[in-house]
């Protein structure tokens, strides 16, 4: 359920409101996406909470905006920039968690999980936003979803957040699970024969059965716990 419908808003929604504000100090959505080489619908996004920002971004906008990073961030604090670029990327970090992201597509393809490979980006998530969900930083990851097996839910190449810690299945949630060699992200049910159902919330998919003398050629790389949507 969305965190806003509780009455607590997203750290997502809370940071939009405040790049709202520092277009407004600039002059408008237009202008901040020049001066901080953002692309304007990249700007409406943040704004609109749809979509996580990076964290050089974040750190752009307060510079061109000359606010404080701490309160661009968070909130808190001086509303006004002061001290060095250094000190604003460390108040960033004391403030929000920043998830590697790796140039990985779920739903299709073939493909081992990430080791030692290198993250392509980082997201800032906010610390208290990952505590409300019960969340570790250590466990999160960021791929890219793949094809429209799972629209409406999960759109071709949104982000997705997975909690590498959560591999038991339950029924009705998401999870990303290699099977025979391939990444998928699907819905999970299991029956009391003991099989496992792979469902695709695009209803034109046909459901996958696996069978537990097939269970040692699937691993669950861990639970989607945050999507972040494109418009």
């Amino acid at each position: 359920m969305n965190d806003s419908l509780n009455g607590v808003q997203s750290f997502e929604e809370e940071l939009g409101q405040r790049i709202e504000l520092a277009a407004e100090r600039v002059g408008g959505k237009k202008t901040l996406s020049r001066e901080a080489g953002i692309p304007e619908s990249g700007i409406y996004r943040y704004i609109k909470g749809e979509s996580a920002i990076p964290a050089k971004a974040l750190v752009k906008i307060a510079e061109v905006a000359g606010l404080s990073i701490q309160w661009l961030a968070t909130g808190e604090g001086q509303v006004d920039a002061s001290g060095n670029q250094v000190a604003q990327e460390s108040e960033l970090e004391s403030e929000f968690a920043l998830v590697p992201g790796y140039n990985i597509q779920v739903a299709a393809g073939a493909g081992a999980f990430p080791e030692n490979e290198e993250p392509s980006r980082k997201l800032a998530f906010r610390h208290k936003w990952l505590k409300y969900r019960n969340l570790k930083e250590a466990d999160l990851v960021l791929v890219f979803a793949k094809g429209d097996s799972m629209e409406p839910t999960i759109s071709d190449n949104n982000t997705l957040l997975i909690d590498t810690s959560k591999q038991d299945l339950t029924d009705g949630n998401i999870y990303v699970i290699r099977v025979n060699s391939h990444l998928v992200v699907k819905r999970v049910q299991t029956l009391l024969n003991r099989d496992i159902m792979l469902l695709s919330d695009n209803k034109e998919y046909h459901p996958e059965t696996i069978k537990p003398d097939q269970l040692q050629d699937l691993q669950v790389i861990g639970k989607v716990v945050w999507i972040g949507k494109d418009v």
